[in-house]
């Protein structure tokens, strides 16, 4: 059997084992490791002679590849030389329609023996022509699945530019507390999308409207989470007029939460102590930065509903706009993508 022979075999039963080609390039490895090309055989039994098949495993099991024993009495086994071929297909390659089958191929390599009776027969330059003859008809025959990164959409991590970015403090026009109240709120109803999420306007008074903070999530009936939103820094002074907050959100078993651009030393641990839990822009970016791309989306376009059709102010929805058009470089302002489709 010639080169040529033996490829045309090797093609015309690819299709129905795949796995040939890998153990067609470790015979051929297994045979260059051991000098077959130099060695004078005339077949597999001649190679077989001069390197004795191990029928047991180091270890002392039945062996189900092909090993053999040198004159040094050190072992060679075929099944490294597959596994090569497989991660050259596999992993360097991408030709995932190449199969994961190790212990299967290796084990049927006694159904091979012409194709080890004509490689004992081949020069080292036939040898190698062969494997690479036989790696590039597999690569061309299986389509790459290699990921490209330029064939998907990147979207940008917009939420996150806010809380790292953007001025939440009142800007001329604006109501006071609504640009960091909004921030809450688009990140509470992106984090929860299973509750109705409820807010009104700043300074509305949450008392009034029979709610418990400036921000509710409700499940059916049942009150699930609560957020009073403070624009400023909280001191131990300010501790006190969170408790009425946290006795009604004990009273009801929910999580209550006080936003805040900050915390003074020790105001933390005073605010825990009385059942709730603070957060501040640091902590709401520790979060969002686990956040897919998607889900910020959800938080930029429940803030600028917020704005829009809440609060109702065009300054601060033109302020959040320019950041983002800003950010983007793009003449045309995200809000309008990001609100698509989407109701608070």
């Amino acid at each position: 059997m010639t080169p040529d022979n033996l490829f045309e075999e090797f093609t015309s039963g690819f299709p129905a084992r795949k796995f040939s080609a890998g153990l067609l390039m470790a015979f051929i490895d297994l045979y260059t490791e051991l000098g077959i090309p130099s060695a004078g055989a005339a077949n597999y039994q001649d190679v077989i002679d001069q390197f004795p098949r191990q029928t047991t495993t180091n270890g002392g099991k039945r062996a189900n590849t092909l090993i053999v024993a040198r004159p040094d009495g050190r072992t060679l086994s075929l099944r490294p030389f597959y596994n090569a071929a497989e991660r050259f297909f596999r992993a360097e390659n991408k030709r995932f329609d190449y199969p994961s089958c190790a212990p299967h191929a290796t084990q049927a390599w006694a159904d091979y023996i012409p194709w080890l009776d004509a490689l004992a027969t081949f020069d080292a330059e036939q040898l190698a022509a062969l494997r690479q003859r036989v790696a590039d008809y597999v690569l061309a025959e299986l389509k790459s699945q290699a990921f490209d990164p330029a064939s998907v959409k990147t979207e940008p991590p917009l939420f996150r530019w806010l809380l790292e970015s953007f001025e939440m403090t009142a800007q001329k026009g604006e109501p006071t507390g609504a640009a960091f109240q909004g921030i809450v709120f688009g990140f509470l109803r992106a984090d929860n999308p299973h509750l109705q999420i409820e807010i009104d306007k700043v300074r509305t008074g949450s008392k009034r409207l029979q709610r418990v903070g400036d921000i509710d999530g409700w499940e059916g009936a049942r009150l699930a989470i609560s957020a009073e939103v403070k624009q400023f820094e909280i001191k131990e002074e300010d501790v006190p007029d969170l408790e009425a907050f946290a006795n009604e959100i004990g009273r009801r078993g929910a999580l209550g939460l006080v936003a805040a651009l900050g915390f003074r030393d020790g105001v933390r641990d005073l605010i825990e102590n009385i059942g709730v839990k603070p957060l501040d822009t640091d902590d709401l970016l520790r979060i969002v930065e686990l956040w897919d791309p998607l889900k910020q989306r959800t938080a930029v376009a429940s803030l600028i509903y917020y704005a829009s059709h809440v609060e109702k102010n065009s300054t601060l929805t033109g302020r959040i706009e320019d950041f983002f058009r800003t950010q983007l470089e793009d003449p045309q302002p995200p809000a309008d993508e990001a609100i698509k489709g989407t109701e608070a």
